[in-house]
């Protein structure tokens, strides 16, 4: 007789991991699909900066390569050509290095950037794998790529300050996940050879090995190792910036009323400021903020409702609460260094204190629940989406985003100063030892681009070139130059050149306009228009044009007259000359609407303009008091 059978056992119910658990081991890197996602998040960051000059140097770039090209030595204990910092891994190495390709081969510096930023991405990612899920981890380490003032540490070769920093801390915390002591040090003293925001790095190492493993050792012996590093290398900047007076920049301050009055200030304005750029918006208020603002505060309170309702999840929250808690000490510290530079805003710094950021927010909101996450990437991909992309031209005036300098202003910039290079080593491959470049209608905000005489130099490889500004020629005519550079508005060639005898045959012209010596006025003008031989020059020939205009108005040739100031008004929109004599020759004829119209247009350019408004007060007196 067969025995009853017995009842199946059901399968064991799966055990949930353990809140703060240490995730199953990550496969190998090439075949995880989350160390991918991690390093394609580089991809949208190349994509919206395509269309600018990337690699162009500017501004402290020549400071640098002034620096490695005529210093003749590296003294690695100074600022190098640096006069405010000590980062010699940054400008000495980086500079001695590469300095050959930054003008031969600016895509070169640019890729190398890219790739560097790569593979900064995946250490972070390989790192956080260790403690966090693989959706998580891929979340905290593409944090910083998701950003818009990211875009500024592929443009230009100095923010491989900013990016040493990342690539070196990064490598470190790799190092020290993995208990490997020797490695962790040396990545460490890298970091903080770049730049001094490391220490926030420091703080973090020794705990991340984990204690009792034979490689790891002893917990004291990692914080006496960092230490030892951290406070060499702040001995050695105090010395270096004692010995070689280096000064941070000197900006007016916003508060005189005393020191520690301004601190609070300078926390708000740091921590404010870092929060908008880690969501792409702008340092000045836009119309996106608000929506943000809702975006965020409806993930928190979905995040808060999910711990509220669910056991799980506050398990997993407190059993993850270390990350949340060093993610945002490493914000905070990461941050501090930003109140030695208030006022002056440059988003790109965030991107380091946004990897702390980035941990603190991966691990709550995937506590809470996966989805949010995604919610949060999503909104920070479609807001680095919308941030404005490289500028097409160089305005006259910088756009008003609250920064000194961030991605769309930098790519302004560089465009102008690739375009100057260019003209000036196509139309004058050489210069004479010694020369002399006038620069004339510069847009604004950009004379500190040059570093002084030090673009030109470098451009040249020349230490005896220099610059000087337009109105130190109008003194000193006679000086010899070798040509005029001037920056044109919108509409063509941006950067044209100006024959400096054209150019004194102009000014000669205006003194004789001063002293209503209309005939020899002409006549001078007639030659500034034959010396001038690149007719890419449009503010040079509108104001010939325009001056000429005003002049004949003068001799009683009217038509002549018109004729002249329409080509200036087409050369150059907003030369005042024209816009006046057609006032002028508009009220003769009593057509007072257009003479009045077109001193309005005058005033808006020029408010300062006291012969403007004085015909716009007869202009107007006439309208006042109809016909005769």
């Amino acid at each position: 007789m067969n025995s009853p059978r017995r009842p199946r056992r059901p399968p064991p119910a799966p055990v949930a991991p353990r809140a703060g658990a240490t995730p199953p081991p990550a496969p190998a890197w090439w075949r995880d699909a989350w160390a991918w996602a991690s390093v394609v998040a580089v991809v949208p960051l190349v994509l919206h900066s395509l269309g600018a000059p990337l690699g162009e140097p500017v501004a402290d770039d020549f400071d640098n390569l002034h620096y490695a090209l005529f210093s003749g030595h590296q003294d690695w204990l100074s600022g190098g050509g640096s006069r405010t910092f000590w980062r010699p891994l940054a400008y000495q190495g980086y500079y001695g290095l590469l300095s050959p390709v930054f003008l031969a081969r600016p895509p070169i510096v640019v890729g190398l950037h890219i790739l560097l930023l790569a593979v900064t991405a995946l250490l972070l990612y390989r790192t956080l794998r260790r403690f966090m899920p693989g959706p998580w981890a891929a979340a905290a380490a593409s944090f910083p790529l998701l950003a818009e003032s990211t875009r500024a540490l592929i443009a230009v070769p100095v923010h491989f300050v900013d990016l040493g920093l990342l690539l070196f801390s990064a490598l470190a915390l790799h190092e020290a996940a993995a208990s490997r002591f020797p490695a962790t040090l040396l990545a460490l003293l890298a970091a903080l050879l770049c730049k001094e925001s490391a220490v926030a790095t420091a703080i973090v190492l020794p705990w991340l090995p984990r204690p009792g493993t034979r490689r790891a050792g002893k917990r004291w012996r990692w914080v006496v190792g960092v230490a030892a590093v951290t406070l060499g290398w702040g001995l050695v900047y105090l010395s270096v910036r004692t010995h070689h007076g280096l000064t941070l920049p000197r900006v007016p301050e916003s508060n005189t009323s005393g020191l520690w009055t301004d601190w609070p200030e300078r926390c708000r304005w740091a921590t404010v400021n870092s929060a908008r750029a880690i969501v792409s918006l702008p340092a000045a208020s836009s119309a996106r903020d608000m929506p943000v603002v809702l975006a965020l505060l409806l993930l928190a309170s979905a995040a808060a409702m999910v711990f509220l309702r669910s056991a799980a999840a506050r398990a997993r929250l407190a059993g993850n609460r270390r990350l949340v808690v060093a993610g945002l000490v490493w914000s905070a510290v990461a941050t501090a260094p930003l109140l030695i530079v208030y006022p002056i805003w440059s988003p790109q710094r965030v991107a380091f204190n946004s990897l702390g950021a980035g941990v603190a927010v991966s691990a709550a909101l995937g506590a809470a629940h996966p989805a949010l996450l995604v919610g949060l990437t999503a909104l920070r991909l479609t807001m680095f989406t919308l941030s404005p992309g490289p500028p097409g031209v160089v305005s006259q005036d910088p756009p008003e985003t609250g920064a000194f300098v961030d991605f769309e202003k930098l790519a302004r910039i560089q465009r102008m100063m690739a375009e100057t290079r260019q003209l000036l080593k196509s139309r004058l491959p050489t210069l004479p030892h010694g020369a002399t470049v006038v620069q004339n209608y510069l847009p604004g905000m950009t004379y500190y681009a040059f570093g002084g005489d030090k673009a030109i130099q470098v451009w040249y490889r020349d230490s005896t070139l220099h610059w000087i500004s337009f109105d130190a020629f109008r003194r000193d005519r006679g000086r010899a130059v070798a040509t005029i550079v001037e920056w044109q508005p919108p509409g063509g060639a941006q950067a044209a050149l100006v024959a400096p005898d054209a150019m004194r045959a102009l000014l000669r012209a205006s003194d004789h306009i001063a002293g209503a010596e209309w005939t020899g006025a002409v006549a001078e003008l007639d030659r500034a228009d034959s010396l001038q031989d690149d007719p890419a020059a449009r503010v040079f020939l509108g104001t010939v044009a325009s001056k000429r205009a005003l002049c004949l108005e003068v001799l009683d040739r009217p038509e002549e007259a018109e004729r002249a100031a329409r080509a200036g008004l087409r050369l150059w929109s907003e030369n005042p000359d024209s816009r006046y004599t057609l006032a002028l020759l508009r009220f003769a004829r009593g057509r007072l609407g257009e003479a009045e119209a077109q001193l309005d247009t005058l005033l808006a350019l020029y408010p300062d303009d006291r012969v403007a408004r004085e015909l716009l007060e007869r202009v107007r007196a006439a309208r006042a008091a109809g016909p005769p």
